[in-house]
This record gives structure tokens, sequence and C-alpha cells, in this order.
């Protein structure tokens, strides 16, 4: 469990947060970077047009 709490405290320091210095639950943090993957998708994809 605790190489799990790892994990997501690595992927909530590459995620982009809102200005609250409070950290995002895991669940806010998967919902996060799923919409910055996408995010980064859309800008690949925009590119490549």
């Amino acid at each position: 469990m605790e190489s799990l709490n790892v994990a997501f405290d690595k992927l909530r320091a590459v995620v982009p947060q809102g200005g609250d210095d409070t950290p995002l639950s895991k669940y806010e943090t998967l919902q996060m970077a799923q919409t910055y993957i996408q995010a980064l998708k859309d800008i690949l994809v925009d590119k490549s047009d």
C-alpha cells in the first residue's frame, strides 16, 4: 500500500493543481491526470494539422 501512496505523491508532483495548497485526494489526482493528459493530447493533435 505504501508504494501506491508513493506513486500518487509522484503523480501529484507533475499534475497541475489549483491555487489551493491542500494536496489533491487520490480521486482528484486521477481526474486531474486524465484531464491533463487529454489536454496534452489535444495540443499534439492541433500541432500535427
